[in-house]
């Protein structure tokens, strides 16, 4: 059976979820705390604060949904609640926002402007404003162009040719699959046409999140891929070193045991 749409949730179950710091998975967490307030005259908010158990890491996560999601109990016809989720809860499927917002943070390698509008991108995409969350990501992939100085302007107009200015970044990546710069260069084409032009039907909240998450992994393969095989040469060539260490001085204490008196 397969299971590995499960490394892909932030909450498991009741017990177990994806650490987004320490990126663990299904580890055990704690619900440290709970809170309410009025998210307008008939609608209450609840927040929920997340420890993650691992040693070493205890960072708290803090998760907002409409819905009470703690485990209910009646005690002298009062209703209470514990301090954990309740059983057998898709819990993932009733939050709009998180902080972090995914358990897949986004690593401090990729500029810091980039991610900060991949963050606003998805908190609006949580709370369903489809036009603030694509604004957001189109500002993303301009700011890596301009990061990366790929900006090419288009000598009519004035203005950044974007499909020219994407294939100018390609060029600066040759180890990233051109597949993946092909697809920034169609999103956006689709936040600047569609989404902006009232076209709704495209810009659903799931294929949202299937574009941010496709331009995170793009960033992923541009900045933290190459940093982690950089520091795996590295170690491979303290080895290196350390082995030929090793062998130089066996090779010297040889030559002193055979060494003739």
């Amino acid at each position: 059976m397969d299971l590995s749409h499960l490394d892909k949730k932030y909450f498991i179950d009741a017990h177990k979820y994806n650490c987004p710091f320490c990126k663990r998975n299904h580890v055990t967490y704690s619900m440290v705390d709970h809170f309410a307030f009025n998210w307008g005259d008939k609608k209450i908010c609840h927040g929920y604060l997340i420890r993650c158990n691992s040693d070493g890491c205890e960072k708290v996560s803090m998760h907002l949904s409409f819905k009470e999601l703690r485990e209910g109990y009646v005690e002298y016809s009062q209703q209470r609640y514990y301090s954990r989720f309740a059983e057998n809860t898709d819990i993932d499927k009733f939050l709009f926002f998180s902080q972090p917002t995914s358990y897949f943070v986004l690593d401090n390698r990729i500029p810091e402007k980039v991610r900060e509008l991949i963050y606003e991108a998805e908190n609006s995409r949580r709370s369903n404003f489809l036009v603030g969350a694509s604004a957001c990501l189109r500002k993303a992939i301009y700011e890596l162009l301009e990061y990366e100085k790929a900006i090419v302007k288009n000598s009519k107009t004035g203005h950044a040719d974007y499909q020219e200015s994407i294939k100018s970044l390609k060029t600066k990546f040759p180890a990233v699959a051109p597949e993946l710069f092909d697809a920034l260069g169609q999103i956006q084409e689709m936040v600047s046409d569609n989404v902006h032009e009232g076209s709704w039907d495209a810009w659903d909240s799931p294929k949202l999140t299937t574009l941010i998450e496709l331009t995170k992994a793009t960033l992923h393969e541009m900045y933290v891929v190459p940093a982690e095989r950089k520091d795996r040469l590295g170690v491979l060539s303290q080895l290196k070193s350390v082995f030929s260490s090793s062998k130089n001085g066996k090779d010297e204490e040889e030559q002193i045991e055979t060494k003739p008196e």
